[in-house]
């Protein structure tokens, strides 16, 4: 199985950022602080999706008795593409501010959502080299190899620490960056300190740009 790292929509989140930023300008620069609302709804959208390339495998078992006569087991494949999306529950993220101090608890990222590209699922997606066997594969069984399939996909990606790191520092990297324009919009020095929850992430600074392995 393939994934690709597909890059963030910065242009969405700049224009979420310069709203919020707008809406502190209308206020009093001196009452204009970093919110832990603002901060949870940054979290919402600082998601990353991984593009992956998946092939669900399973093997239909030969009837018995008469109606199975014609029939041995069949093995199938089903090639599809899918979408992972990464983020931070929002609800979980905490703000302490003191005067000038930020203190910023930040929960571990996790997979938020795993979709199929409808698009790539079609007649060319199944394969079976049984031509001649009378064991038929249904749809029911085509789409629980797929849901099984899915599954297994979600606990590769849940499993990858660099990656789930990366979506967690995107998070962290569009809070600062929001905390330091409201900063330089009030004419205050934001001293920003994080708290991770779970401990400390793992290194991503270079996330791997593909990752493979079996299903």
């Amino acid at each position: 199985m393939k994934r690709k790292l597909a890059a963030l929509k910065t242009s969405l989140l700049a224009a979420v950022l310069a709203v919020m930023l707008a809406a502190c300008s209308v206020q009093s620069t001196q009452a204009a602080v970093p919110d832990l609302g603002q901060v949870r709804s940054i979290c919402s959208l600082a998601t990353l999706e991984c593009y992956y390339h998946n092939v669900a495998k399973s093997t239909k078992t030969a009837g018995g008795g008469i109606t199975g006569i014609f029939e041995r087991d069949r093995t199938f494949w089903i090639e599809y593409d899918g979408i992972a999306t990464l983020g931070i529950d929002m609800s979980l993220v905490e703000m302490d501010l003191d005067g000038q101090n930020v203190h910023i608890s930040l929960p571990p990222a996790q997979v938020m959502h795993i979709s199929i590209d409808e698009d790539t699922l079609n007649e060319e997606s199944f394969y079976s080299q049984d031509g001649w066997n009378k064991n038929p594969v249904t749809a029911a069984e085509q789409t629980a190899a797929i849901q099984q399939a899915q599954l297994q996909m979600e606990e590769t990606v849940q499993s990858n620490a660099a990656l789930l790191a990366s979506a967690q520092n995107r998070a962290k990297s569009l809070i600062e960056n929001y905390i330091r324009q409201l900063g330089q919009l009030t004419g205050t020095d934001y001293q920003v300190t994080w708290v991770y929850q779970g401990g400390q992430p793992a290194e991503s600074a270079a996330p791997p740009q593909e990752a493979s392995s079996a299903a």
